[in-house]
């Protein structure tokens, strides 16, 4: 996605659902003023305080992370120039609640940046799949690209574009030296890699850029 992002530098960035940081620290890296992840995850929170401690204050102290969701965040915040949300959207009961929350902490003219799972189809299409897909639990709702899109504009975003779809890689998503549990291979059927172990489409991956209206204040 880095090549169709608007610049980082100076921009007050918020990353949603960011795990344990890494993101963040590279956000941090290409010049954002500051960087927040939020996250309620309190294992996420003590590996981002392992990494703060190395670092120490070399950022400046722009990269900060609070473990809490993105419900918690005060409504109509509108104070962010970027919001990512990548790998959360379809863990969400209520996807457009969601895209609703990531738009009011935008400020006005602020770019979205959602990662998620999708599925082909035009813009009807919207897989709910059984109790777990690809093995993960609490996955509720797969729109396709297009659909997503159309969620993006009844949520009143503008200059949507999908700047990248892919199938995720067993290369991509693998087991390591340093992460030796089960990873997507594990999860797919074995006679068909296009199937999950549920029968369910292999999953498929969406980047996808929005704006909220209104005149940027980056000058």
């Amino acid at each position: 996605m880095a090549p169709h992002l608007a610049p980082l530098k100076y921009r007050k960035v918020l990353d949603v659902g960011g795990g344990s940081g890494y993101h963040a620290w590279r956000m941090a890296g290409a010049g954002a003023a500051f960087v927040l992840v939020i996250d309620p995850s309190p294992r996420f929170y003590w590996q981002f305080q392992a990494v703060r401690h190395f670092v120490g204050g070399a950022d400046g102290g722009r990269t900060q992370f609070l473990p809490v969701g993105i419900e918690d965040v005060p409504e109509n915040l509108g104070f962010f120039d970027t919001v990512f949300s990548m790998g959360v959207l379809y863990h969400r009961p209520a996807p457009l609640e969601h895209l609703q929350q990531l738009k009011a902490a935008l400020a006005p003219g602020g770019e979205l940046v959602l990662e998620t799972l999708v599925v082909e189809g035009d813009e009807q299409t919207v897989f709910v799949p059984g109790e777990r897909y690809a093995a993960m639990p609490n996955v509720y709702f797969l729109p396709s690209s297009k659909a997503l899109c159309h969620w993006l504009e009844r949520c009143g975003f503008i200059n949507i574009r999908v700047v990248d779809e892919a199938l995720t890689t067993l290369e991509e998503q693998r087991s390591t030296e340093w992460m030796t549990y089960q990873s997507l291979a594990d999860f797919l059927d074995p006679e068909d890699r296009s199937r999950t172990i549920e029968g369910y489409p292999a999953p498929r991956r969406a980047v996808i850029l929005a704006n909220k209206p209104g005149l940027s204040r980056l000058y």
